[in-house]
Parts: C-alpha cells; sequence; structure tokens
C-alpha cells in the first residue's frame, strides 16, 4: 500500500493589525448621496452603498471567509466636495478603527487627494481609487485600485484607436488640459500618438480653471492657432466642461476625444449643454453588461438584498435610483480584495498583501474581463471599449468590443 499523509491544520494567528484568527476587519467608504443632497440641494441618482456592501460581505462571509476568518466591516461616509470629511474618514478607519485595508477610497474635488492618507500616513492597504506614481512613490503600504489610472488611461485611448482602425481618421490633433495638473498625461499621451504616426501640432493645459470667460478666451485664441496648424481633432484631458461646451457648438469643424469616458455616463442623465449640435465624440468606456458571467454573479449577490432588478445605466428610466454604479464598486472592490488576500495565505500582512499582488498575473473580475496587477502596474483595468455619443438618441454607443489596451 502507498504511504498516506495527511496535510497539517492551518494555523490561524493575530497576524497583523486589524487581523485576528477569527476576523480581518475592514473599512469601506462611500458618498452619503442622500446627505449631498439635503446639505447641497442637488438630486444624485445614486443608492448609498450600505446594503450592498453588507449584502457582500454576508456572501463572502457565508461560503468561507478568507481562510476561515470572517469580514468585520465598518462603514465610513463621506462627502465629494473638499477634503474636510474625507480627513475624518481616514482618522475614523485608520486610528480609530485601526482597520487593516479601506476599500473603495475618496472621490470627487479635493476628497481624492485624501486618498494618500491611508497608505501614506497611516500605512494602511487601500483597494480602490486612482493612484498616480507620485502618490505610490510616498504611500508605504500598498495601494491597487480595480480600475484604470488617468495617467495610463491616455496611452490605453491612444491603443483602443489603432486597434478600432480610427487613428488614421483623426488627421493633425491638438492637446488640451483642463489645468496643469494634467500635463504628465499630456506628455504621455503625446508621445503615444507620435509613436503612432499622427501630427501634434499643439498640446496646451489652461491656466485659467474654474474661470469661464476666462477659459473660453484661452481657447479662442488657441483654436486660431489650431486652425492655422490644419488640426481636425481635440483630445481634451481632464474635465473641462467650460471648453467642452465651447467645441461643441461649434459644430462639426472638430472630431473631439474624451479622455475619461467613465466621467461621461452622467450624459445620459444630464447631456452636457450644446451637444446636440456638436460634431463626431469618441471616448473609452466600459460598457457593462449582467450578461458577463463575474457581473451575473455580483448581481446574484445584490438584487436579493436590495429586492429590486439592478439595471445598468443605458436601461434606466429618467429619475430612476441607478444601484448599477454602487454594485459594479462594491463587486470590484471586494473580488480584488479577496483574490489578492487569499493569495497572501494565511500569515496575512502588508508585505504578504504587497507580495502576493505584484505575483498576481491577469485576472478577469466583475465588468471588466481583462486585468493585470505587477510590481509596476498598481491599476488593474485592461479592458475598454470606443464610443461615440448618439446626438438623436443621447446614449453613447459602442463601436467595438473591450479589447484588451494593455
Amino acid at each position: 500500500m502507498a504511504p498516506t499523509t495527511t496535510e497539517p491544520p492551518v494555523v490561524l494567528t493575530d497576524s497583523f493589525r486589524g487581523v485576528t484568527a477569527e476576523t480581518i476587519k475592514l473599512g469601506f467608504t462611500s458618498i452619503d448621496f442622500q446627505k449631498f443632497t439635503e446639505t447641497y440641494g442637488i438630486s444624485l441618482p445614486y443608492a448609498n452603498y450600505d446594503d450592498i456592501v453588507d449584502a457582500y460581505v454576508a456572501h463572502i462571509n457565508g461560503t468561507g471567509g478568507i481562510y476561515g476568518r470572517m469580514i468585520e466591516l465598518v462603514h465610513s461616509h463621506f462627502q465629494p466636495v473638499g477634503p474636510l470629511t474625507a480627513e475624518a474618514s481616514c482618522v475614523e478607519l485608520a486610528e480609530d478603527h485601526q482597520v487593516f485595508a479601506v476599500l473603495n477610497g475618496f472621490a470627487g474635488p479635493g476628497a481624492e487627494s485624501v486618498n494618500l492618507c491611508f497608505p501614506g500616513t497611516y500605512d494602511t492597504i487601500l483597494i480602490g481609487g486612482k493612484p498616480t506614481p507620485e502618490q505610490l512613490a510616498q504611500s508605504s503600504a500598498p495601494w491597487i485600485s480595480y480600475d484604470i489610472s488617468l495617467g495610463r488611461r491616455g496611452r490605453a485611448f491612444v491603443n483602443l484607436l489603432r486597434e478600432t482602425g480610427r487613428l488614421d481618421d483623426l488627421g493633425p490633433v491638438m492637446l488640451y488640459g483642463a489645468n496643469v495638473e494634467y500635463e504628465p498625461v499630456m506628455a504621455d499621451t503625446k508621445a503615444a500618438l507620435l509613436e503612432s504616426g499622427l501630427e501634434v501640432p499643439l498640446s496646451i493645459a489652461n491656466p485659467n480653471t474654474g474661470d469661464e470667460m476666462a477659459t473660453v478666451a484661452f481657447l479662442e485664441v488657441l483654436l486660431e492657432r489650431a486652425r492655422s496648424e490644419s488640426v481636425s481633432t481635440v483630445f481634451i484631458i481632464g474635465e473641462a466642461e467650460y471648453a467642452m461646451t465651447y467645441l461643441f457648438g461649434l459644430g462639426n469643424e472638430f472630431t473631439v476625444l474624451i479622455l475619461n469616458g467613465d466621467s461621461t455616463n452622467s450624459w445620459m442623465d444630464s447631456p452636457p449643454q450644446g451637444i446636440e449640435s456638436a460634431g463626431q465624440v469618441l471616448t473609452n468606456l466600459s460598457f457593462e453588461s449582467s450578461e458577463d458571467p463575474n457581473t451575473a454573479e455580483c448581481m446574484s449577490i445584490v438584487e436579493p438584498a436590495l429586492g429590486v432588478e439592478v439595471l445598468s445605466p443605458n436601461l434606466l428610466e429618467p429619475g430612476s435610483t441607478n444601484y448599477w454604479a454602487g454594485s459594479m464598486d462594491v463587486c470590484q472592490s471586494f473580488e480584488l480584495f479577496r483574490y489578492v488576500a487569499t493569495a497572501a495565505g494565511v500569515d496575512l500582512t502588508n508585505d504578504s498583501f504587497r507580495a502576493a499582488a505584484e505575483a498576481i498575473g491577469t485576472f478577469s473580475i466583475t465588468g471588466q474581463p481583462f486585468n493585470s496587477i505587477g510590481p509596476d502596474k498598481a491599476d488593474a483595468r485592461d479592458a475598454l471599449a470606443l464610443a461615440e455619443w448618439d446626438r438623436e438618441n443621447a446614449v453613447w454607443i459602442a463601436l467595438s468590443d473591450p479589447i484588451n489596451i494593455r
């Protein structure tokens, strides 16, 4: 008879701050949309995330946790206007609750910069946000994101245009930055365009951020230079509302490329001024569908807890509550964390989590078939689709399937 062997039992210990033999304490940050409406009188269509988060935590714990450790979840809310509530949330989770990791992070003007508080100030793992190379260099704890960073997105968009055969239609391109903070992204995007054989006679950032009249005056002068250089495409880097409105009013004089397509999802609820008369407007999006197996599993967890069918934004009736955005953020956050934490093994620490993330390679998660993380790549998403704005129906239409633009 062949000799028999038995695996030694898994021994769990209190391996790190926020990790005991029985539990892993996590924080989840999210916008309090209800309070936002009450405070600022602006009604946003999104539901608060708490019920969705609780449903996914119950799913993890109901399926064995992570090596038997159950998730202990702490909710923390913030407002996406300035850093004050985000800073308070960071202190609450890192100092008061001593969590092992934080999921989702902060978003919104002034709040997003506070993300560094977790991995930089408090040596606490962060899953979410859009880390820049400068922020990663200041982080002592691992910081990874399920999304694609703006710093990498410019080159990714150029790759997408090349893969879909659209580069040759653009002609000379002018890069327009919403503010000077986007200049590193502009430089990388320009390099990618030049490497692809395109002319980029102008690449200039707006020095008048927040001033509509000054922005329009600056753009008028800039466009005269663009016309003299035979520019036919304006590539917008950053959130440039005033500039986009002005360009849309010019009709089909220029093709407009918009770098961060995810920020344009709200156009289907409230299209920007003048878009009905614009020429061709292209962007890069992730078209999400419940037909994707990972997304279907996500919805099978979320929908019973909410008691509603979660519809993608393009299927929502005007005025309906958007549960889709929260469901995607929650599922992607927890899937990525669970995937890496499981790979880190039973001795869960910052160091073992970092080693697992750097070795993880390629994988798929809810709504994103192509992802990768490595020693020099903290943002996972590699899948984008080319989209064009349909003026008649006020929706984005896909011009391509999701493409791996890594």
